[in-house]
């Protein structure tokens, strides 16, 4: 996975001490943080398709759809279905994030402040630098973000059990 906004920020704001007392779970203290920021500004190009601006607190798209902790966030991603999958979660506030946190949780329908999508080339533009994480890890801060899935690219192999 690969993320701009809420997730990232939440990963710079949980120290490593808690992180090896509470495990995944300090994710979520540091997600706590942020919860008040106001949503980016950006502007997303799905697979060459028109220019699509929303506002959003967090985009994050993988090829696989479930967080630690069990969370399932891209119920549709697949690894080898040749797509990406994309979430934008949006809110303000407290009753925001509960409305989000909620759908999320329960696996409702994407709606409201939920969005899903699928996608093989996903360009991101923001109004200014975020800090974006890619597998849970912190890369910087970023206006622009171009995701694009390169199928038959990733070589596996596993071991004769014979």
């Amino acid at each position: 996975m690969a993320g701009l906004g809420l997730d990232a920020r939440m990963l710079s704001s949980t120290s490593e001490p808690l992180k090896k007392r509470l495990g995944w779970v300090a994710y979520a203290v540091g997600g706590l943080r942020h919860l008040r920021d106001r949503p980016m500004r950006v502007t997303l190009r799905v697979d060459g398709g028109p220019p699509q601006r929303r506002r959003a607190s967090a985009v994050i798209a993988g090829n696989v759809g479930r967080l630690q902790g069990g969370v399932t966030l891209l119920p549709g991603a697949a690894p080898d279905d040749g797509l990406l999958d994309v979430v934008m979660l949006t809110a303000t506030g407290w009753a925001g994030w509960l409305d989000v946190a909620a759908r999320v949780l329960l696996r409702r329908p994407a709606g409201g402040p939920v969005t899903r999508g699928a996608f093989r080339e996903l360009r991101i533009d923001a109004d200014r630098e975020y800090p974006w994480e890619l597998d849970g890890e912190l890369m910087g801060s970023t206006r622009q973000l171009a995701i694009a899935i390169r199928p038959e690219r990733l070589m596996v192999r596993v071991p004769d059990w014979h």
